[in-house]
């Protein structure tokens, strides 16, 4: 994982034009596993995605994990973080058994207290979406960040609302207000909304096609039935033979995780100018 993890400091900054990356995504069937195994087989095909894109970044220090949770997404892409910022200290105490942060703090994001231009880079997954505040957060953002330095974060789109399972405006609102999604933007608004805080977007990377996203939809759908008060799949689920859950893991690798834009998913990267 260390490749992740290079040091570029020092490198002349010139504003790229923003480039949206198309080429297959993939993920090794070992850390595929460890998801299906952990977190089922939906949320386990999302964060394969996730995991595999943000894989292909460099991370310059120090790093802030912004949102950081229990810290399993972040340990698949990074061996070492130097701050993990959430403001749920019982997720955090699990953060803290991976070994991979060296300080917390237990904060929601537009209330994080850290020395204007000190951090190299700042991750986040699946965070900014929720977020009621996102304003004055990408405000705190780009003050944390040093020159040259860049958020790296990851969110749904705006198309994903349209690809779910069932195609229709009510059931894409109600599931969007069970996923607490208050954020959907388009590139476009994303690039707006970055620019207005001296941020500028330097990559796009879509995931997920319509179809991926439409059988994540039906596998959530299918997690929510109850069987006496035990989840129908995650009893089956369990059940499955390891030698099955081998062949299952060794073709979820082979899946392409790309999306032609803007698909379900996507990474966006953004530098603060020197």
């Amino acid at each position: 994982m260390e490749a992740h993890e290079q040091d570029n400091v020092g490198a002349q900054f010139i504003a790229p034009l923003p480039r949206t990356t198309l080429t297959p995504l993939y993920l090794d069937a070992s850390t595929f596993r460890v998801l299906l195994e952990l977190q089922g087989p939906s949320l386990g095909l999302w964060r394969a995605a996730e995991i595999a894109a943000l894989r292909e970044q460099v991370y310059e220090r120090p790093i802030l994990d912004l949102g950081c949770g229990d810290g399993l997404v972040t340990s698949m892409v990074l061996s070492r973080v130097e701050i993990g910022l959430d403001p749920d200290e019982k997720v955090l105490a699990r953060a803290a058994q991976l070994g991979i942060y060296e300080r917390f703090e237990a904060l929601p994001a537009e209330e994080a207290q850290l020395v204007d231009g000190s951090i190299g880079t700042v991750i986040s997954n699946s965070v900014l979406e929720h977020l009621s505040h996102l304003d004055v957060v990408l405000e705190r953002v780009a003050r944390v960040l040093r020159p040259g330095g860049r958020l790296i974060f990851t969110v749904p789109t705006a198309a994903f609302s349209g690809w779910l399972a069932l195609p229709f405006a009510r059931y894409a609102a109600w599931r969007n207000r069970q996923l607490c999604h208050l954020n959907l933007w388009s590139t476009e608004r994303w690039k707006s909304e970055l620019a207005r805080v001296g941020l500028e977007v330097e990559e796009v990377r879509p995931y997920l096609r319509h179809g991926l996203v439409s059988l994540w939809d039906a596998l959530e759908l299918l997690q929510q039935i109850w069987v006496f008060r035990r989840r129908l799949v995650g009893i089956v689920w369990r059940r499955i033979p390891p030698l099955m859950m081998d062949k299952l893991t060794i073709w979820a690798s082979r899946l392409d995780l790309s999306a032609p834009a803007p698909g379900g998913g996507r990474l966006i990267v953004a530098r603060k100018p020197t």
